[in-house]
């Protein structure tokens, strides 16, 4: 019998997302002394299991990132990661120890708040979702930059170029993107100051592009190398990439992914987690009037990120604003949190509605799709009946 000695060598086994959902303590070949979770906001979460010693490490290895973005003492950094359950903020206020930085790692606070100690505090890096800082931007420019910044870094989610070179431009600063995961439980590839590509820790992973396309574009794999509490052999991530196989400018020997082309399931990244259709269907179980069909877009309007809910309705405005106010209200009874980033304008709700049977034009209709990079297409717009009722 042969020894497998890549990744590779293992044929067609892998690792589901359903593993780590269902039952992740099936994987355990150490004593775990914490957990980290995913943001899923439907069905079971995932779940990966840690030593402190392994926690502690990731950091160490995150506060490199820090060191080749150029930051040191005298500067000042800020995080707004979230800091619940996930890996966010819990890895931040752990890897900014190994550094010479002012840190404060605050969590999830509204930007607002933010924006009235920038300057107190000086802050010149700030780490968040995209969605945050994009919020922070609006406020920042209805009301006066309180001063440029150095540097921004981003995780959590893909931006689109537009949204990057306004954030850019508004701050003086770049914006560098992290691509992390509860199931790496830390930063698993990162943009250097060139920003073009994600750099893969190979210290620590081994990652694989499988099944890929004519233009090399596949499902990320990752191995774990460094893991021993609850080790990861070919973990399929669900994001779809492409290795970039010219060097980059920076000089670094770590391979690069290019940015993420999206995900091979129904599932978007935003302000309100990681979405999948079953996050809406609660909210429109009680839409009186409610065709069996509908389906959700997450798109970008300005810097803001915009749910829109395209539903069949045969009715009269009266019979919409009735659907809009019972989908609002069921948002802010069963989920709290996404009502609150609401509230906060972190991200807007917009619906269009439809006559019985027309959204399905094939057999099969995708509840929820990411028009982030395109917008919605003409036919929807021409059918928008409401932005972000009050």
């Amino acid at each position: 019998m042969g020894r497998a000695r890549r990744p590779e060598d293992l044929g067609d086994f892998f690792l589901t997302p359903e593993v780590l959902k269902t039952r992740p303590e099936a994987l355990l070949a150490g004593t775990p002394e914490l957990a980290l979770e995913s943001s899923g906001t439907s069905g079971h979460v995932s779940r990966v299991y840690l030593s402190r010693r392994e926690l502690e490490y990731n950091a160490r290895q995150g506060s490199l990132m820090l060191g080749l973005y150029g930051l040191g003492r005298g500067d000042r950094l800020l995080s707004t990661l979230d800091l619940g359950w996930g890996l966010g903020s819990v890895l931040v206020e752990r890897l900014v120890r190994g550094t010479p930085l002012f840190a404060m790692v605050v969590g999830r606070v509204d930007p607002e708040e933010v924006y009235r100690r920038l300057a107190e505090y000086r802050f010149n890096v700030v780490v968040s979702d995209p969605f945050w800082l994009a919020r922070l931007t609006e406020i920042a420019r209805e009301r006066g930059r309180p001063g440029p910044l150095k540097l921004l870094i981003g995780g959590g989610e893909g931006i689109t170029a537009r949204a990057r070179a306004e954030l850019e431009s508004f701050w003086g600063a770049i914006l560098c993107m992290t691509y992390a995961s509860t199931e790496a439980a830390t930063i698993l590839a990162f943009e250097c100051t060139h920003r073009a590509g994600y750099h893969v820790n190979e210290f620590d992973f081994c990652v694989e592009i499988v099944d890929p396309d004519s233009e090399g574009y596949g499902e990320i794999v990752l191995t774990t190398v460094s893991r021993s509490v609850m080790p990861l052999v070919r973990y399929r991530t669900g994001d779809v990439a492409r290795w970039l196989p010219e060097p980059c400018p920076c000089g670094l020997a770590f391979r690069r992914l290019s940015p993420l082309r999206g995900r091979l399931d129904e599932q978007v990244s935003c302000a309100w987690g990681n979405l999948h259709p079953e996050f809406f269907e609660p909210l429109l179980r009680e839409v009186p009037g409610l065709a069996s069909d509908w389906q959700v877009a997450v798109y970008e309007r300005e810097l803001t990120h915009v749910v829109q809910l395209r539903l069949e309705i045969d009715g009269d405005d009266a019979a919409r604003e009735r659907a809009v106010q019972s989908v609002l209200g069921a948002l802010e009874r069963a989920r709290p949190d996404a009502w609150l980033a609401y509230c906060q304008r972190l991200i807007d709700v917009e619906f269009a509605f439809f006559a019985p049977g027309t959204l399905r034009t094939s057999r099969k209709l995708l509840r929820l799709v990411d028009e982030r990079q395109s917008g919605p297409p003409a036919w929807v717009a021409r059918a928008i009946a409401g932005v972000r009722p009050r």
